[in-house]
C-alpha cells in the first residue's frame, strides 16, 4: 500500500504538466477551432531557449521568463504561418500544417544543438520528499502546485472574462463575432499566444525534472491529446480530468507491476506507453459523449 501511494504521489508531476499542455490545446483549439500537433514542439523550443540562455550566463530567472515568451511567439510564429494561410482549406488542412511546424522545428534544433539529451537547468529547488517506500524529487513535486496555479489563471481568463468570450465566440462564429466588433484575427492570435506560453511553461518545466533532447519533450505532448480527446477539446473543465485520470494512471503503472496475477503485463520498456495506448483506445471507443459538457454562456454568442 505504501509504494502504491508513492506512486500515486509521483502522479503528481505528470498530471500538472499534461494539465498545462491540455488547457494550451484546448484554449487554441476553442479558439481557432485547429488541433494544434506542434504543441511539443512549442515546448521543446522555450526549454531549449531556456537552457541555451542560461549557459550562456543569464540568470535562471531571466532565462525561464525569456523561454515562456519564446514559446509564446513561436505559437503565434506557426499560427501566422502554417495556420492562418490556410484557412480557406479548412480545418484539417490546417492541423496538417501544424504537422509540418513539429517536424521542422525537430529538424532546426536537432541540427542546432544536437539529438543528444543535454543537462537542462533545474528550476525547482534540490532535495526531496521522503515518503514510506521511497522518496519524491523536488524537482519533480513542484510541478504540480506551478501547473495548478497556472491552470486556475488560465482556466479563469478564457471561462470568466469577455476576453475569453470573444475568443471563443469568434471561433464559432467569425462573421458573427465581427459583427459585434470582435476581430476574429486578433483573438485567435491571442489565443495561441496564451496556448504558447502555457506550452513553453510546461516544456521548461518538464525538462528541468529530466534530460532535455530535440524528441522526448516534443513527442511528450501526446498524453495531453489523450486527455484532451477524454475530456473534449471544447471542455477545459474535461480536459483537466482527463490529465488528471492519464497521469494517475501513468503514474502507478511501475506499482502495478509488482502486483500477483497481472504484474507481468505492465513490467518491462514500453509498459506507460502500452498502458497509455489502451486508454487512448477505450477513448475513441466511447467518444460519443464527453465527462463535462462544453460552456453554455459561449456557446450562445
Amino acid at each position: 500500500m505504501s509504494r502504491l501511494f508513492l506512486y500515486a504521489v509521483l502522479s503528481l508531476p505528470l498530471i500538472g504538466v499534461y494539465s498545462l499542455l491540455g488547457l494550451g490545446i484546448t484554449v487554441i483549439y476553442q479558439a481557432s477551432r485547429v488541433l494544434n500537433l506542434a504543441h511539443g514542439a512549442i515546448a521543446m523550443v522555450a526549454a531549449y531557449t531556456t537552457y541555451d540562455l542560461n549557459r550562456h550566463g543569464v540568470p535562471l530567472v531571466f532565462a525561464v521568463v525569456a523561454g515562456i515568451v519564446v514559446g509564446a511567439l513561436f505559437a503565434l510564429v506557426v499560427e501566422r504561418v502554417f495556420v492562418a494561410r490556410l484557412r480557406a482549406a479548412g480545418p484539417t488542412t490546417q492541423t496538417v500544417g501544424t504537422v509540418a511546424a513539429l517536424t521542422l522545428a525537430i529538424a532546426i534544433v536537432a541540427r542546432w544543438f544536437g539529438s543528444l539529451p543535454v543537462p537542462a537547468p533545474r528550476v525547482l529547488p534540490a532535495g526531496a520528499l521522503h515518503l514510506p517506500g521511497g522518496f519524491v524529487p523536488y524537482q519533480q513535486l513542484g510541478i504540480f502546485p506551478i501547473a495548478v496555479i497556472a491552470a486556475a489563471l488560465l482556466f479563469a481568463l478564457f471561462q470568466f472574462t469577455d476576453i475569453g468570450l470573444a475568443m471563443r465566440g469568434a471561433a464559432q462564429n467569425r462573421r458573427g463575432a465581427a459583427l459585434r466588433g470582435v476581430d476574429p484575427d486578433r483573438t485567435a492570435q491571442l489565443a495561441w499566444l496564451l496556448g504558447g506560453a502555457t506550452a513553453g511553461l510546461a516544456g521548461i518545466l518538464l525538462a528541468g525534472a529530466n534530460a532535455l533532447d530535440p524528441y522526448s519533450v516534443s513527442l511528450g505532448v501526446l498524453p495531453a491529446f489523450v486527455a484532451a480527446l477524454i475530456g473534449g477539446l471544447e471542455s477545459m473543465p474535461g480536459v483537466l480530468i482527463g490529465a488528471t485520470i492519464i497521469g494517475f494512471v501513468q503514474g502507478i503503472v511501475p506499482a502495478l507491476a509488482t502486483a500477483p496475477a497481472i504484474g507481468v503485463v505492465f513490467q518491462g520498456e514500453g509498459s506507460p506507453e502500452l498502458v497509455l495506448g489502451i486508454v487512448a483506445l477505450v477513448a475513441m471507443a466511447t467518444r460519443g459523449s464527453r465527462l463535462v459538457t462544453g460552456n453554455v454562456r459561449g456557446d450562445l454568442l
